[in-house]
């Protein structure tokens, strides 16, 4: 029985090697396809290149699986420095399959796919798809890593500076906010994204649990008291709302996302082509000139 607990060195070695090829297999099938992998055209899918390791690879490494990782952590920064953006993705989705507690390699791969190659994509729907891509990433990185704050705060930014999912954003940040080691700066991005939708009903509230905590941390205190204050004289200024919504809306046309409506904003109107407020009585967008329905302004946007 011994013998054969002992680690079988030739064939773990033989598999890292394998491994470290597989950088270079992916320039070959980019050069095979052209169609897919020409550096001119910057929309490709996942499905065509992740070539992560099987389980029997993962099996037959073993206790090397960690020094696999490392090793093509090493190829991940050659591509990233060479810029082939591409052939990073079946490199880093192999590092995490190899190595699960590997958190900077989760957050760089959720990040690539929904910051970096949702820019690249020239379509929407490849838009579409490399951010929910990221996002998908990012909640695996979760479930692998359950007890650490920090991809839990990762995921919570991504749906809020990214895919400006308010009630999203909140939901992780509140859950990165329960481990007793996550900053003060968590706790304020409790209720962040309520500002951007207008949302008083949970702004306060949010707002209030932030005062609650870090209580000897003067800095956390002054940030959020000054929050309170602002939205306590601001809550029913028309030209705040204003403000908020072109902002919004200005982000979200940037990064190829449905318009936030406003449906319950009481001084203006969303147009559902422009994304940009107008009154309340008017029957054109000052923006664009679309003309207002007989039934009234859409509460969806528009298909973009």
């Amino acid at each position: 029985m011994s013998q054969l607990r002992r680690p079988h060195w030739p064939a773990a070695l033989l598999v890292v090697g394998l491994l470290l090829i597989l950088a270079p297999l992916q320039e070959r099938i980019h050069s095979a396809r052209p169609r897919l992998f020409d550096p001119e055209q910057r929309v490709r899918r996942a499905s065509a290149i992740t070539i992560g390791p099987t389980a029997g690879v993962i099996a037959a490494l073993g206790g090397f699986r960690t020094v696999a990782a490392d090793l093509l952590w090493l190829r991940v920064e050659r591509a990233w420095h060479g810029g082939n953006w591409w052939a990073i993705i079946p490199l880093l989705d192999a590092v995490v399959e190899l190595d699960p507690h590997f958190l900077l390699a989760w957050k760089v791969y959720g990040w690539h796919c929904a910051y970096n190659l949702h820019v690249e994509a020239q379509t929407l729907v490849d838009k579409r798809y490399w951010l929910q891509r990221g996002l998908q990433v990012l909640e695996r990185g979760v479930e692998a890593n359950p007890g650490r704050w920090d991809l839990y705060f990762e995921l919570g930014w991504t749906y809020y500076d990214r895919a400006h999912d308010a009630y999203r954003a909140a939901e992780w940040f509140r859950r990165a906010d329960e481990f007793p080691d996550a900053p003060a700066y968590v706790t304020r991005l409790v209720y962040r994204p309520f500002e951007r939708i207008l949302d008083f009903d949970r702004l306060f509230p949010a707002i209030e649990y932030a005062r609650a905590k870090h209580l000897d941390d003067h800095h956390h205190q002054r940030i959020v008291n000054r929050d309170l204050e602002w939205w306590t004289t601001r809550q029913d200024d028309p030209q705040e709302h204003r403000r908020q919504i072109v902002i919004e809306n200005t982000r979200r046309h940037q990064r190829a996302i449905p318009f936030h409506m406003y449906p319950d904003n009481p001084y203006w109107d969303v147009c559902p082509r422009c994304g940009m407020p107008s009154a309340k009585d008017a029957q054109t967008c000052a923006n664009c000139g679309y003309e207002r329905p007989p039934e009234g302004w859409p509460d969806v946007p528009l298909i973009r």
